[in-house]
């Protein structure tokens, strides 16, 4: 049976973690991380009262948190969850089920029928709808969500050429569905909520990203219709 990592990347999210980490079934998972971006509310000591694995990453942002996750972690999966309030807990057994079951990405859509995003905003909704049609028509798989961090997959696929080719910026997670999406590779949507957010604030700079995520698809797009070799 596959291994799976639940990868917990924090900064300053002491209320979400104290909140929603005692609802999570830790026995679904071969090991649990926390990657720190710096945390000084408490994030840290808290995560440590639980016996946790600590990181405290070099780089900042989530695209590095993770990638340096992936260089430390042994096990063939990880799943990305966000301790903000954004990640509902009850979806992680059905992704571990499905990343089990043989599938290389697992997203948990907000868009998908009928989940509901409540934390989005028309601007975030539009970018998300714009850049999730764009990644899939890079392969045969339609995606509904394509930015969302709420997933689960093989870290082979961070370690992909042309993905540390076009890793650039904030698009990890992006980046993650269209190298996915333009391999071929076994893919899954299942529908959750995205919530208010309960604890922490957004770091994200949506004109930044937006541009980011702009870049890495126009330079897919030219690798792919070239024929370029990464």
């Amino acid at each position: 049976m596959k291994t799976i990592t639940l990868l917990l990347p924090t900064l300053n999210e002491v209320v979400g973690f104290k909140s929603i980490f005692p609802k999570i079934n830790t026995s679904l998972f071969d090991e649990i991380l926390v990657m720190d971006g710096g945390s000084t509310d408490g994030t840290i000591e808290y995560a440590k009262s639980q016996s946790l694995k600590v990181e405290i990453q070099k780089k900042k942002g989530l695209g590095p948190a993770v990638m340096e996750a992936i260089e430390i972690i042994k096990t063939d999966y990880v799943i990305e969850f966000s301790l903000d309030g954004n990640c509902m807990v009850n979806q992680l057994e059905d992704l571990v089920k499905n990343l089990h079951a043989g599938n290389d990405l697992v997203v948990v859509s907000r868009y998908l029928p009928p989940a509901v995003s409540y934390d989005d905003t028309f601007i975030t909704a539009l970018g998300n709808k714009m850049f999730t049609f764009l990644i899939g028509l890079l392969g045969k798989f339609n995606p509904t969500d394509t930015l969302t961090i709420y997933r689960g997959f093989n870290i082979e696929i961070a370690k992909y050429p042309e993905f540390r080719k076009f890793l650039y910026g904030p698009v990890f997670e992006p980046l993650v569905s269209a190298v996915a999406i333009n391999r071929n590779l076994s893919i899954m949507e299942i529908a959750g909520d995205e919530p208010i957010r309960i604890g922490g604030k957004s770091k994200m700079s949506v004109i930044y990203n937006g541009l980011c995520i702009s870049l890495m698809i126009i330079r897919m797009y030219i690798f792919k219709l070239l024929k370029i070799k990464v």
